[in-house]
């Protein structure tokens, strides 16, 4: 089998004061690191892309379950199953550097690609998606200005009254913003999950204090679609992968491939999220509505979605209202991942 690349990022950040340390699979380093953004991996073969992303905040708050949560991952990847695409390219395991928590976004960002180019932008709409997600639309200062950037990419996001910029990554597609025009400006979208960061809290101040404010952000990240280095005229399928927020970059990268007139024959998306207390409301979900009316309005049936929700009964589920056909309690597991796996080697 010809690996064209392997990327896997196992970065984690542990709580303040102390150290976690996880392997790594060898490869290209993605070092997102960013405050509240997921950890990325990407994996390829002859006819099959795979893209992982797990939620920062989980990984802080467990770090134990993130350990097993990497080793699962090598252990699919290194496997001897059909889709394995380490099976002819041999994998070095390794210890990271142990990474302080203190470190900033920038910082733990360093060697990730940035563009020199610095965008004012103005706070123009806040949704909130649940009690501790909130969508934030930031729109071009010049009216007609477009908004460069590739979907799966990030914003350093400098706000005047903090010394340290945040990242956060982009939820919203080039497409989405359309061709700029003097009546509609381009826009990056973001979801802030509530935190003690401190950007993070910043974007999560009573809407009447923040609409309206400028900030300036700087696009950056190599986790993206395309992929660099990968012709992805000869990729077949693609399965997306996420847990928690790790959902924000591939829902950017999920709509791209949705708005392309030719896009691989099949793309599965896997995604595991923890519901709130209480009735499961699917709007409430986040981006969940969004990914069930991308695949509506295609034609194509070769395009699935898996949902895992934990902290449901399947009582809940059982009464939910929205929800997708296959739905499942409890968190991804290897198994799960095989299964993805063996059923689009086979396909």
């Amino acid at each position: 089998m010809n690996t064209h690349a392997l990327q896997v990022e196992s970065l984690y950040q542990s709580r303040p004061g102390s150290h976690v340390q996880t392997p790594k699979v060898s490869g290209v380093f993605l070092p997102n690191g960013c405050d509240v953004m997921p950890d990325l991996g990407m994996i390829a073969d002859d006819s099959s892309f795979h893209l992982c992303s797990i939620g920062k905040h989980q990984c802080c708050r467990e770090p134990e379950r993130t350990q097993k949560t990497v080793a699962m991952f090598h252990k699919l990847l290194t496997s001897r199953a059909p889709c394995s695409p380490l099976r002819s390219c041999p994998s070095v395991i390794r210890s990271m550097a142990t990474v302080r928590s203190s470190l900033s976004h920038e910082e733990r960002t360093a060697q990730e690609p940035r563009e020199a180019r610095l965008e004012p932008v103005t706070v123009s709409r806040i949704d909130a998606v649940n009690d501790t997600i909130r969508l934030i639309r930031l729109s071009a200062m010049k009216p007609g200005h477009a908004l460069k950037f590739q979907p799966g990419q990030w914003l350093d996001v400098f706000i005047p009254s903090l010394s340290k910029a945040g990242g956060f990554t982009i939820t919203s597609t080039p497409t989405d913003q359309g061709q700029p025009t003097p009546q509609r400006q381009a826009y990056f979208e973001l979801a802030i999950q509530k935190s003690t960061n401190p950007p993070a809290q910043w974007l999560w101040k009573p809407e009447s204090e923040i609409i309206n404010e400028q900030i300036i952000v700087r696009t950056g990240g190599s986790f993206v679609w395309p992929p660099p280095g990968i012709d992805v005229d000869g990729i077949e399928q693609v399965v997306l992968i996420a847990g928690g927020v790790g959902i924000n970059p591939l829902i950017s990268i999920f709509a791209h491939l949705m708005s392309l007139p030719q896009r691989p024959k099949k793309i599965r998306f896997v995604y595991g999220s923890k519901v709130e207390k209480g009735p499961i409301e699917a709007s409430r979900i986040l981006f969940l509505t969004r990914i069930m009316d991308l695949i509506k309005k295609q034609a194509d049936t070769n395009i699935e979605l898996d949902l895992f929700l934990t902290s449901a009964s399947r009582s809940d589920i059982d009464h939910a209202k929205g929800l997708p056909e296959h739905v499942k309690l409890g968190r991804i597991e290897k198994d799960d991942l095989d299964g993805r796996c063996a059923d689009t080697a086979g396909s």
